[in-house]
């Protein structure tokens, strides 16, 4: 009889693949659809990351909307990792959003599959999306883009450009 693996807990993982998972439970539209760069995962994982180390805008470019080079490299490695690990799967280009996140006929933008790769582990996802709302920190940012996520799905579903 074959032992099962212990499951990962968010302690088993980087900042930064702790940061990414709970963004990517967090449920953010399409940037594309929503019409702010502000809602692209990259942004969100990067802001947060920054705020858990002093300074929000620290991976992010002058524009403070673009995440910085080096930011990005390491966001792909955690992604490879998490892949590796069997936690999050690559979309290939032009899947509509993450898995579980489509509805026929509601108007959404594709993914980058290096940006938002589809969850694997739900539940650890939520683990650590939990553990960032616990963040004094975070809280008020995050609780932002989930709010106003919630404000952009709603406008989707209405009508798909709100008109």
């Amino acid at each position: 009889m074959s032992e099962i693996p212990a499951s990962l807990a968010p302690q088993d993982l980087s900042d930064i693949e702790r940061a990414l998972l709970g963004v990517l439970c967090v449920g953010l539209p399409p940037a594309r659809a929503a019409g702010d760069d502000g809602f692209r995962v990259d942004h969100v994982t990067a802001r947060i990351l920054g705020l858990t180390e002093g300074s929000a805008e620290h991976h992010l470019e002058a524009d403070r909307t673009r995440v910085t080079a080096a930011f990005r490299a390491h966001l792909r490695e955690a992604i490879a990792s998490l892949v590796a690990r069997g936690i999050l799967a690559d979309q290939p280009a032009g899947v509509p959003a993450a898995a579980g996140g489509f509805e026929a006929g509601l108007a959404i933008d594709v993914v980058e599959p290096d940006s938002q790769p589809a969850v694997l582990d739900r539940y650890l996802a939520q683990q650590c999306m939990e553990m960032l709302f616990g963040l004094k920190a975070v809280y008020p940012y995050l609780m932002e883009r989930y709010s106003a996520s919630g404000e952009v799905w709603r406008r989707l579903h209405a009508g798909g450009d709100g008109s």
